[in-house]
C-alpha cells in the first residue's frame, strides 16, 4: 500500500488494487501458479490474467497490439489532434476574407466541439454493446464526408456545416483509445501507452497550428481540406485492414484487477492444469473451453456480435452515472478542465498575436506552438519513463504525477498571461506556453491512467464523460473567451485558468489518501451492477 493511503476493512479485495509483485506480496505460493511477465518483468503477476483463448486480445502477439495502437493513434492525430485545432492559427485572416466577425467565425469550431460532445454518450453505448471497431471505422467515414463539404466552397455556411459534421468524428478517437489500451495490455504495460496517447494528442494539436497556419498562408483555405482528406482516406484503409475488434468477453475470474474477491487460488489451479496438459478441468469451477483462432478474414468483420446483455438505451446513461463515483468524477473533471484550459489558450492566441505589438500572420501565429510542442514532448517523456515504475511499486497511485503538474501549470499559466498582457517577445510567450502545456500533459496523463487502472470496466463511460465534459467546455469558451480577453485582458483569463488548475492539483491529495476507501465504497454501491449494466461473463455473440 502506498505511503499515506488509508486502508479499508469492508471488502476482502478492492477493485483497482492489483497484486503485481509476487516477491513482495507474501503470496508467493499462490502467485507462483499464475501467469507472469517476461524478461525484466518476470516477477510481475499479469493483471488481468489472460485466458487460454487465442482470440483474447491479451494473448495477441506484441506486434499486432503495437500496430493497432499506432494506426488508431494515427486516426487520433487526424480526427482529434487535427480536427479540433484545424483553424486555430487562421481565424483572423479567414474572418477578413469572408468579412465575418472573429467571434462569430470561431463558433464554427465551437459547433465542431459541441457535436463531438453530444455524440459521446451514444458512442459509449454502441461501443459497449457492439464493440469499438465499428465506432472507429464509421467515425473516419463521417470525417471524410465533413471534409468533402469543406472542400467544396469558401463560405461561412459551408464551413459551419463542414466543421459540425467533422465534429461527429471526434468522439470515438478521443475517448475509446484508452479503453483499447485496457483491452490489449496488462496493468504494468498501460502507463507508457497512455502517455504516448496523451503525447500524440497534445503534440498533434500544436503541430496542427504550425502546419495549418503555413498551409493557409501559402496555399489558401481550400487546400487545408484537400490535404486533410488525403490522410483521412489512408487512415480509413489502415483501420479497416489492421484494427480488429478488441472488446472481449472474458471470464470475470481472470480480471484480477477488477474482481471484488481475488480468487487467485482457484485461478492458479486452472493455470496449473493447463501447464501440465491435464484435461480434468471439470474438477475446477467454470472450466475454460478452448476456442479456434479467428482467421484474418473473420477479423475484418465490422460487426462481430454483441458484447453485453444490457440495453443500448440504458448504456447511454452510463457516462452520467460515473459522476456519482467520487474518484471517477475527479478524473472526468480534472482531465477535462486541463484540456479545456489548453484549448481556451489556443483559441485566444490568434486574436492576441495578430494585433499589436506582434501583428503576426497565420503562419507566424502557428509558430507560437513550437514552445507547447517541446513542452508537451518533454512532459510525455517524463510520464512515460516514470509512470509504469510508479505503477509497479505503488499500484494505482499515478496521481503522484500531479505534483509536477502543479509546478508547471502554476509557472506556465500565470506567467504566460503576464507575458501577453505586457507584450513580451514571441519567444518568451511560446516558452511559457510550453510550461503550461507540459503541466497540462502530465496532469491529463496522470488522471486518465488512474481512471483506467482503478475502474477499467467502466473506462468507456469515464473517457466518454471526460470527452463530453471538455467538449462542452470548449464550446462555452468559443462563445465568450475572445470577448473576455477584449474586455479584461489575457492576464485575467490566464490567471483564472492557472488558479483553477492548481486548486484541482491540490485536490488530488485527499483523492490519493482516501482513494482505496472511495473504490471500496463504489464497488459496494456500483450503480452499473445494480442496473445490470456490467459485461457478461461468457459469450454473448449472436
Amino acid at each position: 500500500m502506498g505511503l499515506g493511503v488509508l486502508e479499508q476493512n469492508a471488502m476482502e479485495h478492492v477493485p483497482g488494487t492489483v497484486l503485481l509483485d509476487d516477491e513482495s506480496s507474501h503470496a508467493e505460493i499462490v502467485a507462483g501458479g499464475l501467469k507472469h511477465g517476461t524478461g525484466k518483468d518476470k516477477h510481475i503477476v499479469l493483471a488481468p490474467q489472460p485466458s487460454e483463448d487465442p482470440n483474447d486480445p491479451l494473448n495477441w502477439p506484441a506486434w499486432k497490439k503495437e500496430l493497432q495502437l499506432i494506426i488508431l493513434c494515427f486516426g487520433q492525430i487526424l480526427c482529434v489532434g487535427t480536427n479540433g485545432p484545424f483553424l486555430n492559427a487562421s481565424y483572423f485572416p479567414m474572418s477578413l476574407q469572408i468579412n465575418t466577425k472573429l467571434s462569430k467565425l470561431v463558433l464554427v469550431s465551437g459547433y465542431n466541439l459541441l457535436a463531438a460532445g453530444a455524440l459521446g454518450p451514444f458512442v459509449c453505448a454502441f461501443s459497449r454493446k457492439y464493440g469499438k471497431r465499428p465506432c472507429f471505422i464509421f467515425s473516419i467515414l463521417i470525417c471524410i464526408v465533413g471534409t468533402a463539404v469543406g472542400e467544396a466552397k469558401i463560405s461561412h455556411e459551408y464551413l459551419l456545416v463542414a466543421r459540425t459534421i467533422q465534429g461527429l468524428a471526434t468522439s470515438a478517437f478521443e475517448s475509446l483509445i484508452p479503453a483499447v489500451v485496457g483491452d490489449m495490455y496488462f496493468v504494468h504495460q498501460r502507463g507508457v501507452r497512455i502517455s504516448i496517447y496523451n503525447f500524440i494528442l497534445i503534440a498533434s494539436s500544436n503541430l496542427t497550428s504550425i502546419i495549418c497556419g503555413q498551409v493557409f498562408q501559402d496555399m489558401g483555405w481550400l487546400w487545408l481540406f484537400h490535404l486533410f482528406q488525403i490522410f483521412l482516406v489512408a487512415a480509413f484503409v489502415l483501420t479497416f485492414l489492421f484494427c480488429p475488434e478488441t472488446a472481449y468477453v472474458r471470464d470475470s475470474r481472470y480480471d484480477t484487477d477488477q474482481d471484488q474477491e481475488e480468487k487467485l487460488e482457484k485461478l492458479a489451479k486452472v493455470e496449473l492444469h493447463h501447464r501440465e496438459a491435464v484435461h480434468e478441468v471439470n474438477a475446477v469451477e467454470q472450466p475454460v473451453v478452448a476456442r479456434k483462432k479467428k482467421t484474418s478474414v473473420q477479423e475484418l468483420a465490422i460487426f462481430t456480435g454483441s458484447y453485453s446483455h444490457g440495453n443500448v438505451t440504458k448504456f447511454i446513461l452510463g457516462p452520467f452515472l460515473t459522476l456519482l463515483n467520487p474518484a471517477a468524477c475527479y478524473v472526468v473533471i480534472v482531465s477535462g478542465l486541463f484540456n479545456a484550459w489548453y484549448v481556451g489558450t489556443a483559441i485566444i492566441i490568434s486574436g492576441i498575436f495578430s494585433g499589436p505589438p506582434w501583428a503576426f500572420n497565420a503562419a507566424q501565429v502557428g509558430y507560437i506552438g513550437v514552445g507547447p510542442l517541446i513542452g508537451g514532448t518533454l512532459a510525455s517523456i517524463l510520464a512515460a519513463v516514470t509512470s509504469d515504475r510508479v505503477g509497479k511499486y505503488m499500484a494505482q497511485f499515478r496521481l503522484l504525477l500531479l505534483i509536477p503538474t502543479l509546478v508547471f501549470c502554476g509557472l506556465g499559466m500565470f506567467l504566460f498571461g503576464w507575458a501577453m498582457a505586457t507584450g513580451k517577445s514571441a519567444i518568451v510567450c511560446s516558452t511559457l506556453m510550453g510550461f503550461e502545456v507540459a503541466g497540462i500533459s502530465i496532469g491529463i496523463f496522470a488522471t486518465l491512467a488512474y481512471g483506467l487502472d482503478a475502474f477499467r470496466r467502466q473506462s468507456n463511460e469515464i473517457f466518454i464523460m471526460n470527452m463530453l465534459f471538455k467538449n462542452f467546455m470548449f464550446y462555452g469558451l468559443s462563445i465568450f473567451v475572445n470577448d473576455w480577453v477584449v474586455g479584461s485582458g489575457p492576464e485575467e483569463v490566464m490567471f483564472v485558468f492557472g488558479g483553477t488548475a492548481c486548486a484541482f492539483c491540490l485536490l488530488a491529495i485527499p483523492v490519493y489518501i482516501f482513494g482505496k476507501r472511495l473504490r471500496s465504497w463504489w464497488a459496494r454501491h456500483d450503480l452499473f451492477v445494480l442496473l445490470k449494466m456490467t459485461e457478461a461473463t461468457g459469450p454473448v455473440h449472436g
